[in-house]
C-alpha cells in the first residue's frame, strides 16, 4: 500500500510554478525547485516524475487557474469594463503573481524547441483568446462594440495586445505610456 502524501500537491505546485515564473526554466536547478517546494527528491519524483513533467503540469495549472480566472472575469459585467479590468490586472498583478505571464515566459524560453511545452503554451494562449472573443461577442450583441470586425480576430488582437503590454511593463516602460497603449487598444473595439 502506497504511503499517503505528506504535503499538499497544489501548494507545492504553486510554489514551484512561481519559482519557474520568476526565474525561468533553465535558470532553475532541480535542487532550487525542490527546495522552493519544500519537498524531498523522492516526493518530487513520485509526484511529478521529472523537472520537465513538472513544467508541463505547471503550465496546465497556470492555464486552468490564472488564465481561467481572467477568462471567467471577462464574462462579468459590461464587456468593455471586463476587458479593461484584464489590462489593469496585467499592469497591476495581485501580490502573489510576478509581473508578466508564466505562459509568455515559457513561450519565449522553450516553445521554439520543446513541442510538449509549445502545445501547453498554445493552449493557454488559445484559452485567453477565447475569453476575449466571447467578451467581444457579448459587447457586440449589447451594442457596446461595433460589429465591423470579426469577434474572433478581435479576441486574438486583444490577447496579443495584452501579451505585448506585459512585455513592455517588464521592460520598465513608464506607466503613462502603458496606459496610452491600453486606451488605443480599447478604442479599436468601438
Amino acid at each position: 500500500m502506497a504511503r499517503p502524501k505528506e504535503f499538499r500537491v497544489e501548494e507545492a505546485l504553486e510554489l514551484g510554478m512561481h519559482r519557474l515564473w520568476s526565474q525561468g526554466y533553465e535558470a532553475t536547478s532541480l535542487e532550487d525547485l525542490i527546495s522552493t517546494m519544500h519537498l524531498s527528491k523522492s516526493s518530487f519524483y513520485d509526484t511529478f516524475g521529472s523537472k520537465h513533467n513538472f513544467l508541463l503540469t505547471a503550465l496546465t495549472h497556470y492555464s486552468n487557474v490564472v488564465v481561467g480566472q481572467i477568462a471567467g472575469d471577462l464574462q462579468k459585467g459590461s464587456a468593455l469594463a471586463a476587458i479593461s479590468r484584464s489590462f489593469d490586472l496585467a499592469l497591476n498583478p495581485p501580490g502573489k503573481w510576478p509581473r508578466g505571464c508564466f505562459i509568455q515566459n515559457c513561450a519565449v524560453e522553450l516553445a521554439h524547441r520543446d513541442a510538449r511545452a509549445r502545445a501547453r503554451v498554445r493552449n493557454g494562449f488559445k484559452r485567453l483568446e477565447q475569453g476575449y472573443s466571447q467578451a467581444v461577442i457579448r459587447g457586440q450583441e449589447n451594442g457596446e462594440f461595433a460589429r465591423t470586425h470579426d469577434a474572433h480576430a478581435l479576441g486574438r488582437y486583444l490577447a496579443s495586445s495584452l501579451n505585448g503590454l506585459q512585455v513592455l511593463a517588464r521592460a520598465g516602460i513608464e506607466d503613462r505610456a502603458l496606459r496610452e497603449v491600453v486606451q488605443v487598444t480599447l478604442a479599436v473595439l468601438k
